[in-house]
Formats: C-alpha cells, structure tokens, sequence
C-alpha cells in the first residue's frame, strides 16, 4: 500500500491500541515492562502500514495483517531479550542511581556529592561532605571494598578492577553495589 498519510496513521494507531495494550498485558519480556511491550505494538502496527500489499487499511484483510504484524513484533522482542546473548544485560545490576530530580547518579557521584560552584562557601560545604563520605567510606567498607573503591576513584574499569586484584567482574560489580548502597544509607 503506497502513500498512507498522517492521519491515517493516528487512526490506525486508535484503533488498534486496546489490541496492542491487550497483548502487552498478556505476555512478559524479560529486562522489560509493559510500556516496553506496547511499543514493540505500535511498531507492529508501522510495519502493517509499510509492508501492506492491498488496496486499503479499510478492508478486512488488512485487518488481519495489522495483527499478525503487532504479535510477530512483540514476539520477536521476547525471543531476542531470552536471547543468550542477552543474558548478561537481563540480569545485571545497574550501579547507577537516580536523585530526587530524576537525575542519573553514578556511584562516583553518590561518593563524591558533586556539585561544582564557584561560590567559596559552597566549596567549603563539597569539601565537608566530602570529608563525611569518606569518614563513611573508612568506616562502614571492609578492606576488600575500601580497596575497590579506590581503584574505581582512580577511573578504572570494572573489568580492569577485576584483572588487578584477580576477581571476578562480577565480584567488582557486586561489591560496587554494597558500597553504593552503604555510602547513600549514610
């Protein structure tokens, strides 16, 4: 079908949502929510569009066509987060972190506090909290984290970490993870 327009499309994507948000309650991707699920939907319902060889998207056929489109799109998603290749990204632990504003924080950030200003006072208050994580750091880390951390300051990898004190990466990945999450307790 050629030259599908606009509006067209917006109707399209009316019509067929509550199909869309049907199937995406049905099924379950790994590593991904329903949202994940209903776009994968919604870009079945564009691949309908593009690839439809009939006249209209007002006959029936069409109407078949558009809903093998959206569950062979939302299918194919599953088949590729179970994927083995996926396997590491599906069960990782992320050690980032948002703030109160949404804002990605890393675990160097929750350490370091960052906020440059060039404000004396507001220098001196960095230095102070910065003090206190580390107080935190020295005293809530057992050596073996104190030791990680210290090399993940110093902007080494993970895998990097791993090769110079003979771990794992996920070892490193884990301890990352009890330190952020004792240094943001604190």
């Amino acid at each position: 079908m050629e030259n599908i327009n606009h509006t067209e499309i917006i109707k399209l994507f009316q019509k067929y949502s509550p199909y869309v948000s049907f199937l995406s309650k049905k099924y379950y991707i790994k590593g991904g929510t329903k949202d994940d699920l209903f776009q994968e939907g919604i870009i079945g319902i564009l691949e309908a569009c593009k690839n439809y060889k009939g006249e209209s998207t007002s006959d029936k056929k069409f109407d078949s066509f558009v809903k093998i489109c959206i569950k062979r799109e939302m299918l194919d998603a599953i088949r590729t987060s179970n994927a083995q290749k996926n396997k590491v990204l599906n069960e990782s632990v992320s050690y980032t972190n948002y703030n109160d504003d949404g804002d990605e924080m890393s675990i160097l950030d929750i350490v370091m506090d960052r906020n440059f200003s060039n404000d004396p006072l507001d220098i001196f208050i960095d230095r102070e909290k910065f003090q206190e994580k580390i107080k935190i750091c020295e005293k809530e880390l057992n050596d073996f984290e104190k030791e990680v951390l210290k090399h993940y300051l110093s902007g080494m990898k993970q895998s990097e970490i791993a090769k110079s004190l003979d771990k794992g990466v996920k070892v490193i990945d884990n301890t990352l993870q009890r330190i952020k999450t004792k240094v943001k307790e604190k």
